[in-house]
């Protein structure tokens, strides 16, 4: 049996650290998760070898078992059958370190495949969140509010109908970095959230911002500068996705989006995409 499975990127529309838990250090936050329709394109040919091979299109991501892939098909291995194996090809399009959630979009996606190979149903969202915080909102996709770790997840509906212009510059930024850099004590108070309060006036763009921008902007200026180069090609709303290394802007025109190409060809690779709402 050989499939052709798509593993969707995301963008955060906003992304507030509201603090640290005391408890264990982790970073409170509160983001809205949005699938776009970019994507990595994982092929998977199942055998009986007992066997997981991983491979790829691009030479600088791992193949060994600290790649997600891999790490999805291990942490599954109780409920599989012994002998089951598997090629497993991924066409790399969503660039490590970007901010769009790639790894994790990886890792869900042959989580929900193999599960159907189980002899018993797992606790997929249990061994998602396990993988990592991104992990449990790609089970699903479409449009979700987050809240604690990024794991506390809401379905919402927003407007959909945009068009997302993503710049990926040619280098990533840590994420472990980059909550580093912004320096949240341990023993802060764990701010209010506020995006609900926002939603409930009715959904607006300018209502957004991204935390991480205060510190990454001035480490990587070339981040403030793909952000202004959007907003004066006509973006409606410019950010951050994530940690980074994305700047996305949000455009209603399918003719400014594309317009918009040839200036900021000279900051990353380009790729024009949509939202995409639960399936």
């Amino acid at each position: 049996m050989k499939v052709s499975l798509k593993a969707y990127a995301k963008i955060n529309i906003g992304l507030r650290i509201l603090g640290r838990r005391p408890s264990d250090g982790y970073h409170v936050l509160e983001t809205i998760f949005q699938e776009l329709n970019f994507a990595d394109e994982i092929y998977v040919k199942v055998n009986h070898s007992g066997r997981f091979i991983l491979e790829s299109n691009r030479k600088d991501i791992p193949l060994d078992e600290s790649n997600l892939i891999l790490k999805a098909v291990n942490i599954l291995k109780p409920w599989l059958p012994k002998d089951l194996g598997a090629d497993i090809f991924v066409d790399k399009q969503i660039p490590p370190g970007a901010g769009l959630g790639g790894g994790s979009s990886n890792a869900a996606v042959i989580l929900k495949f193999f599960r159907t190979l189980c002899h018993h149903e797992p606790p997929l969202e249990s061994l998602a969140f396990s993988l990592g915080a991104d992990v449990p909102f790609f089970l699903t996709g479409g449009t979700a509010y987050a809240t604690g770790i990024g794991d506390e997840l809401k379905p919402i509906s927003i407007p959909l109908d945009w068009i997302a212009v993503l710049v990926m510059p040619p280098f990533s930024i840590s994420t472990k970095q980059a909550y580093q850099d912004l320096r949240i004590s341990l023993t802060d108070t764990v701010k209010k959230t506020n995006i609900p309060s926002y939603l409930s006036q009715g959904f607006a763009w300018r209502f957004f911002e991204n935390d991480f921008e205060r510190v990454i902007i001035p480490a990587y200026p070339q981040i403030g500068v793909i952000k202004s180069a959007l907003l004066e090609a006509g973006a409606e709303f410019s950010a951050l996705s994530g940690s980074g290394s994305t700047v996305y802007g949000i455009f209603c025109s399918d003719d400014k989006a594309r317009s918009c190409i040839t200036r900021l060809q000279d900051y990353g690779r380009i790729v024009l995409c949509q939202p995409r709402g639960l399936t």
